[in-house]
């Protein structure tokens, strides 16, 4: 990066989640639902205690002139060498990834939370609220659970990182159709879990 400096700040964060949420009605109900598995939202949607340890470590832009801030230093670096107009065509594509992206991760949520509420999937002792929480990483409780942490932390990441360093075929082939293949299984485990909770009874 400019100077050798690889300490690098982006507009959308470690995370590519960020406050205020989009306009987009669809995209808002997206990032609250993510927001909400990772537990800086509680499930009614209200703040938590965790939102103080992302905003400490500054792994998600939290105010709109931070996002601004952030996006205006990417588009002076990449100034460096292209035209504005391409620079922002090609971080616009990097969000509209994050918008298709997040689609399919707030349906695989839901489809967990789904589980939660109709008492398919035990509430852990570990866990404040009978929601899946991604930052569990592997010690998530269920199988099911494992494959949405997978699936955001390293699925959705390569889906949006790839995109932002413009490197088509890895936002492809490593994000978003890992990406499609998750949610796919995401479905049939729990169909198969709900299944067997039906025969259970």
């Amino acid at each position: 990066m400019q100077g050798g400096d690889h300490e690098v700040m982006t507009s959308w964060g470690f995370l590519a989640v960020r406050l205020p949420l989009p306009e987009d009605e669809e995209w808002k109900q997206d990032q609250i639902t993510i927001l909400q598995g990772l537990g800086v939202l509680d499930p009614e949607g209200n703040p938590t205690p965790r939102l103080e340890v992302v905003k400490a470590a500054k792994v998600a832009r939290l105010t709109g002139e931070g996002w601004t801030e952030q996006r205006e230093k990417m588009l002076s670096a990449c100034g460096g060498c292209h035209s504005s107009n391409f620079a922002r065509r090609q971080l616009q594509a990097g969000d509209d990834m994050i918008r298709n992206a997040d689609a399919l991760m707030a349906e695989a949520i839901l489809i967990v939370a789904g589980l939660y509420q109709d008492g398919i999937l035990e509430q852990p002792a570990s866990y404040p609220y009978a929601f899946p929480d991604l930052l569990t990483f592997h010690d998530a409780s269920s199988v099911i659970e494992q494959k949405l942490f997978v699936m955001f932390l390293e699925h959705r990441m390569r889906a949006f990182q790839g995109s932002f360093h413009n490197n088509p075929d890895y936002a492809l082939w490593y994000g978003w159709s890992e990406l499609v293949r998750d949610v796919s299984e995401i479905r049939e485990l729990a169909e198969e879990m709900r299944e067997d909770a039906k025969g259970d009874e």
